[in-house]
């Protein structure tokens, strides 16, 4: 089955340039028959087709070529529908556990799925609808698979659903929709987890995206050292224009080079945190795509390594962002639009350590708050105050700004801001 990457609609960052437009995975769709494009002779063919109350299904396959098709409709039967596949097979020293398809539809409540699934080129298609869903996919583990440009897509519709997929070798891509109650505000929790091991170590894809309220998203991802091939990316979507998103988490932890980490949040009291550590990493954290009335957003970054980049867009009252960088030629700049007096400050920090930095606040409206701390040689600092905006287009002022820049070997003590939830693995 061809996976195809295809470009979208870039986040709204004004004047910010992206070094890579956000991207998307385009389902290939899921399969109607059992006929596998990729197939070859010796495959496996298993199609359970169940419906009305309570029913349960169990298949194994091992080798190479086989699918699976699964679809339950229930109707509660003591709220349970259960599905459990398992494909499984080395890909050292013989060929097998490869091209391997495994599809799942479920219509009712209580429905709940676990896929696992050994060796390369395997795919995965999940669908649920109803409440209280779970759905469990792995895709390799640490040994001896390697379990390389796999593919798991999980589609969820309800409240109170869980959705987790975990990949390891290099190549993957995941992706997790979310459509939850809106009105009832039971959050949904979506958990992506993709390490890339020796080989070739291509990065993995991940992408999340929630509908509603009170949804939690994390996705932690491992790349390769530099030089091994392509990093890892990952990209967060909660809430839309039609349905603003209320009390969201978004988490995305990566390690390795050249990662690149998006989270967009429509709404308000939402919250980022976005970690890395490597080079040539991007983190970019939207909150921005709110009314002026948008208030309590908080979005923390935290990097470590040479020639990262943290940008940072809020728009609305009482935001905070936060961002810290340690090592060489690292690039930060925080957007704020809002604030109208200093009860509704908005509050940007930037500290940074390490040689030829540079950090950028831009703060419109007024009321807001910025500080600098800079330990280094060769360090820049721009803050950018009492800018007009739609909040307070004749309002400025009352702003504060306070800049530090030191040398290394001046001993005072530096600034501390790190706050232990960046460190909540999920």
């Amino acid at each position: 089955m061809k996976r195809v990457i295809l470009s979208a609609a870039a986040l709204a960052f004004g004047s910010f340039a992206l070094a890579q437009t956000p991207q998307t995975i385009a389902s290939p769709g899921q399969q109607v028959s059992t006929v596998n494009p990729a197939a070859v002779v010796g495959g496996n063919a298993s199609t359970i087709d169940q419906k009305g109350q309570g029913s349960d299904a169990l298949v194994q396959q091992q080798g190479t070529s086989n699918i699976s098709f699964i679809e339950q409709t229930g109707t509660n039967a003591s709220n349970r529908n259960s599905v459990d596949v398992l494909q499984w097979g080395n890909v050292q020293p013989s060929i097998s556990g490869r091209l391997n398809y495994s599809d799942i539809k479920q219509n009712g409540e209580g429905n709940g799925y676990t896929v696992v699934q050994q060796g390369d080129f395997n795919e995965n298609f999940g669908t649920q609808v109803g409440v209280d869903n779970t759905a469990y996919v792995q895709q390799g583990a640490n040994t001896p698979q390697q379990a390389e440009s796999n593919l798991a897509i999980v589609d969820q519709d309800g409240l109170g659903n869980d959705a987790e997929v975990q990949q390891r070798y290099d190549n993957n891509e995941s992706s997790i929709l979310q459509r939850n109650d809106v009105a009832t505000g039971v959050g949904n929790r979506s958990y992506q987890e993709q390490i890339a091991d020796p080989n070739m170590s291509s990065g993995h894809v991940a992408i999340g995206t929630q509908y509603g309220d009170g949804n939690t998203l994390v996705q932690m991802q491992q790349g390769g050292p530099l030089g091994t091939g392509a990093g890892n990316y990952a990209e967060s979507n909660q809430g839309d224009a039609a349905d603003a998103a209320t009390n969201a988490f978004a988490q995305q932890v990566q390690q390795g080079d050249l990662n690149e980490a998006y989270a967009s949040q429509k709404g308000t009291d939402n919250t980022i945190f976005q970690e890395q550590a490597g080079t040539s990493n991007i983190a970019v954290a939207s909150q921005a795509d709110n009314p002026t009335g948008g208030s309590n957003m908080y979005a923390e970054q935290y990097q470590e390594g040479t020639m990262n980049e943290a940008r940072s867009k809020q728009n609305g009252a009482n935001n905070e962002s936060y961002q810290e960088q340690y090592g060489l030629s690292n690039f930060s700049t925080v957007e704020q639009r809002g604030g109208v007096n200093p009860a509704d400050a908005n509050v940007a920090i930037s500290i940074q350590d390490g040689t030829m930095n540079f950090s950028s606040i831009e703060q419109k409206a007024r009321g807001n708050q910025a500080m600098v701390d800079q330990t280094g040689n060769g360090q820049m600092s721009v803050i950018t105050q009492n800018i007009g905006s739609s909040s307070a287009p004749n309002g400025n002022g009352f702003n504060t700004a306070t800049v530090i820049q030191r040398n290394a070997n001046v001993s005072l003590t530096p600034q501390t801001q790190r706050a232990a939830a960046t460190r909540r693995h999920f």
